[in-house]
């Protein structure tokens, strides 16, 4: 099976389990999340921040390379 990026419902319709690591998201409106530092996410620009619950709570989560 080729390796394919992780894919996270809003939160209670998937059944993907929460990433163990951090990994680069994209959200529903097509913004990539990177983590942070801090424990949190930030949008490339930095103009968003976002812990995973926040995120996984708002919207649907696509892994990006």
């Amino acid at each position: 099976m080729p390796n394919r990026p992780r894919v996270w419902l809003v939160d209670g319709i998937g059944t993907t389990p929460d990433p163990t690591d951090q990994p680069a998201v994209r959200d529903t409106w097509l913004r990539t999340w990177l983590p942070g530092t801090d424990g949190t996410y930030h949008t490339a620009d930095g103009r968003h921040h976002a812990t995973w619950a926040e995120l996984h709570a708002r919207c649907d989560l696509v892994e990006v390379a």
